[in-house]
């Protein structure tokens, strides 16, 4: 598995097999960019379906564009760790532990 550390450029919510997954622009330290998805443990983290969904039957298409600019105020921008599984690219975000708050 290689590890990379990357900005997160671009944000883009897509519909999959019916399943939604999150497709993001990475640059790399090094400037390259590198097309990764958010795994569903990281997406569940930031969207909680119970908030989003009254039932978890079928989701209409249009709540994509609900999801679109909550995905790109929360994390355009952060750093992530770069990792890559069966030819695909991943990015989790880093440790709490690395997170400090500065005082004002």
């Amino acid at each position: 598995m290689n590890r990379h550390k990357g900005r997160i450029e671009t944000v883009r919510p897509l519909i999959r097999g019916s399943r939604l997954r999150v497709q993001l622009t990475v640059c790399d330290t090094d400037g390259q960019q590198h097309v990764a998805f958010l795994p569903d443990r990281e997406l569940s983290a930031l969207l909680p379906r119970s908030i989003l969904l009254a039932s978890l039957r079928d989701v209409p298409r249009e709540l994509l564009e609900t999801i679109e600019p909550m995905l790109n105020k929360m994390i355009k921008g952060r750093m992530v760790r770069l990792w890559q599984y069966s030819q695909a690219w991943y990015a989790s975000f880093l440790p709490w532990r690395s997170v400090h708050f500065a005082d004002p």
